[in-house]
């Protein structure tokens, strides 16, 4: 099975394949403590980052708690922005050139689309190109213990992720640290998709992550929410629950905007326009935006539910580090056994075995004091996640809700066109009905007219009159014939007809 190894750092050949590397401006944050605002730097040479590992990065055996985070500054992203603005140019984006251009222009995509000569504008090397070489970029995973599943999470771009697992990291001297390893990872059918890879070292609560694609405008709300982290500077989940709440702003962007313009199509549709004063290009591209504007309402319905999916697991988790990582000890008696004066005591200069009795309950005291607080950060985050999913669930409902009102209108629109069509059916056929009934009157007298001019009759007419004086035969046939032929009509179409319906009547009245 392809799960997370131990030490499973990131592979060559996942260095050379799976990532590109543009060397520019990186900044570095750093949070240690509680109410303290984080230390940011910027990094760009070699030399630079290597001084930095060297002398700032903390150790993770070094009792050190906190958060060193490297924000990956997406590709083309060099000016300073505001979360606006970025918002802003993803739905322009989004909406010009986005996930519509995958599909082939039957169903409403770029002419392109089918022969992959178009690619997607939504940067799908965005959060694969780093502001880093790559000799930089192996120092990094090495010394921030990156586990190598990032790479397999960066390449599924078109998938959301969250995933957490327990894993044994080493270092270079040998030292063996447990760790939780997250991955996230949001789709990258939309601008601005961002990976994430966290990891933590439950013993001393220190954190190392990395954010790949951070547009300048995200870089400033991370070090804005960093800023009020306070307690949860140590929480596990404290960057996944940040990546959670950008990707809750990403999608209501989107998904407001997909509603303004799928409403809009929903009333086109109450103003039907005569086909024949339409050109035949606009009704195609009238189609095809409909069209395209289902297919990015369903599409980002599947991707919210999907992602759903993924807070979901998160919330699970947070349940997980409550039960085990959290777990209190407060039933736990300290005992010290041994009369002989422990080598700690020595060296902190005490001769009396309750003065290091009353060290080890203080340091037991801070240790539940953290795990409390804990604990305390774990609910928030629990409520706050599920108020997210909560969100979701309504914004899934609305957009279930445009997806079907526009099949609704469709069916309505088309079936006023088709109720139209009866109408006009019905009035044709009442017409018809009317010249078969004309027909059927002068139909015997042009067949008896046919008959007595026929050779085979000879009338023998005077000289002196223009009129035969057996023409009353004509007369007398031509009645005779029309009047059987409308009683045929009258006795085989509504006589019968009147007859077979008027027990099933009287059957239903006597049933009654």
């Amino acid at each position: 099975m392809d799960w997370p190894k131990e030490n499973d750092g990131i592979s060559e050949t996942d260095l050379l394949n799976c990532f590109k590397y543009e060397p520019k401006r990186t900044r570095v944050l750093r949070l240690e403590g509680v109410n303290k605002e984080p230390f940011v730097k910027l990094l760009e040479t070699d030399e630079q980052w290597i001084e930095w590992v060297d002398k700032e990065l903390p150790k993770p055996n070094s009792g050190t708690s906190g958060l060193v985070m490297i924000l990956a500054r997406r590709a083309g992203q060099q000016r300073r922005s505001t979360m606006h603005d970025e918002l802003n140019g993803l739905e322009r984006e989004s909406l010009k050139s986005g996930r519509v251009q995958t599909f082939p222009p039957q169903v409403g995509g770029d002419l392109n689309a089918e022969k992959g000569l178009q690619p997607s504008s939504c940067g799908r090397r965005g959060a694969r190109t780093l502001p880093f070489s790559q000799g930089t970029f192996r120092l990094i995973s090495q010394k921030l213990y990156l586990h190598g599943s990032i790479a397999r999470v960066v390449n599924r771009s078109d998938i959301p992720i969250f995933s957490r697992a327990e894993i044994n990291m080493s270092s270079e001297e040998g030292s063996t640290y447990a760790t939780y390893i997250y991955n996230c990872r949001s789709t990258n059918a939309w601008n601005n998709d961002l990976a994430l890879t966290v990891t933590h070292f439950p013993n001393t609560g220190l954190s190392y992550a990395v954010l790949f694609g951070c547009p300048v405008a995200i870089e400033e709300e991370i070090i804005r929410r960093l800023s009020s982290a306070g307690e949860a500077a140590s929480y596990p989940l404290l960057v996944p629950g940040i990546f959670a709440e950008l990707e809750r702003i990403r999608h209501i962007e989107i998904l407001e905007t997909y509603v303004d313009d799928i409403e809009q199509k929903i009333l086109e549709l109450d103003y039907p326009h005569s086909i024949e004063q339409i050109d035949s290009t606009e009704i195609e591209k009238r189609n095809r935006d409909k069209r395209s504007q289902w297919l990015d309402m369903t599409y980002l319905r599947n991707s919210l539910l999907t992602w759903r999916e993924q807070l979901v697991k998160m919330t699970r988790h947070t349940e997980e580090l409550k039960e085990t990582l959290f777990e209190t000890n407060r039933d736990k008696d300290i005992h010290v056994e041994d009369d002989n004066i422990p080598p700690v005591q020595l060296e902190l200069g005490l001769s009396d075995k309750s003065e290091f009795y009353d060290i080890k309950k203080d340091d037991v005291r801070q240790d539940e004091i953290h795990r409390s607080c804990a604990i305390k950060v774990g609910a928030k985050f629990h409520d706050r996640l599920q108020t997210i999913i909560d969100e979701y669930d309504d914004k899934i409902r609305e957009c279930t809700m445009r997806i079907d009102g526009m099949a609704m209108a469709t069916q309505w629109s088309h079936g006023e066109t088709n109720v139209e069509i009866a109408l006009a059916t019905g009035r044709d056929s009442k017409h018809m009905r009317t010249i078969s009934i004309v027909s059927m009157v002068f139909l015997p007298g042009t067949f008896m007219a046919s008959i007595f001019s026929m050779q085979f009759f000879n009338w023998l007419p005077s000289q002196d009159t223009v009129v035969s004086q057996y023409f009353w035969i004509y007369i007398l046939a031509t009645v005779i014939a029309t009047m059987s032929t409308l009683g045929i009509y009258y006795y085989c179409v509504v006589w019968r007809h009147r007859s077979r319906k008027m027990p099933t009547e009287e059957d239903g009245l006597w049933g009654r």
